[in-house]
């Protein structure tokens, strides 16, 4: 037996028991904590566990990331249509108050001047370089005539200058080329309005021609007189500013304000008909 435990497998057997009791004894010891095989184990997993921990919050991060920019995305998708709707939404309705507001003009003048037939236009295009004429988005395919005149609710515009099958340049009141027949509305002297380039820079244009002896002064309202057939009668042309005698003392001429507001207009109406049309050739 001496020899037993003397020989390799004696002491092999001895140092397993050994263990064996080493294992029982600390494992009553630590009141049933981890054994250090347990420990050991442990110790020697937690790399790999930390390893899992920190790629597992990764991904649960890079998840959360991903899915709320795909949240925020499909919100911002949805609000821009929405906004998108909204501006649509707001300009009918900015072109129905357009229209609406149009219509009002055009029942305003035909109440105040039944027998007109009214054309309404969208101004369309200006020149910076010659502001005494404009471009309306109607032609000769929507009834429109060379000659015609052109107005607002407020008063005369000019007429229609140069025509095509679609647009037309209206020379306004401050043109040269423009003559209007006019008459004062308190006293009745009429003379000739036209358009002067020195005036029209201050926003106004000239009526000539008015007798020596006229009474017509500062505040004075001018309307057409309708005589020549190229513009209807009664239509407010402007109001009279300064009365001055011409050079060669002869006659008078006045400085007019527009009533229609020329170079801020928007929109017009073309009068295609008016009772006494074309009983004479030509512009007043």
């Amino acid at each position: 037996m001496r020899d037993f435990f003397k020989s390799g497998k004696g002491k092999l057997l001895l140092a397993a028991v050994a263990v064996l009791l080493g294992m029982l004894f600390f494992s009553a010891r630590s009141g049933g904590l981890a054994t250090w095989p347990q420990q050991a184990l442990s110790l020697a997993l937690y790399p790999f566990q930390k390893l899992a921990e920190v790629t597992t919050g990764a991904v649960s991060g890079w998840a959360e990331v991903f899915l709320g920019a795909r949240e925020n995305y499909e919100e911002n998708v949805r609000l821009r249509e929405e906004v998108a709707a909204l501006q649509n939404e707001l300009a009918r309705y900015q072109s129905l108050e357009q229209e609406n507001g149009r219509l009002r003009e055009m029942l305003d003048i035909r109440q105040e001047n039944p027998g007109l037939t009214l054309l309404d236009a969208a101004v369309i295009a200006r020149d910076p370089a010659d502001f005494s004429a404009f471009t309306i988005d109607r032609g000769s395919l929507s009834g429109v005539s060379l000659y015609d005149p052109v107005m607002t609710s407020a008063g005369l515009v000019g007429y229609v200058g140069e025509l095509s099958l679609t647009t037309a340049r209206v020379t306004t009141l401050y043109s040269p080329d423009c003559n209007v027949g006019a008459a004062a509305a308190d006293t009745g002297d009429a003379g000739n309005v036209t358009g002067e380039l020195t005036l029209a820079r201050e926003g106004l244009v000239r009526m000539e021609l008015i007798p020596r002896d006229a009474g017509l002064s500062a505040g004075s309202l001018l309307t057409t007189t309708g005589l020549t057939g190229s513009f209807p009668e009664g239509i407010l042309v402007g109001e009279v500013v300064d009365v001055q005698m011409e050079e060669s003392g002869i006659s008078l001429w006045a400085a007019v304000r527009p009533a229609a507001d020329i170079e801020g207009a928007s929109s017009v109406f073309v009068v295609t008909d008016f009772p006494g049309k074309g009983t004479e050739e030509g512009t007043d």
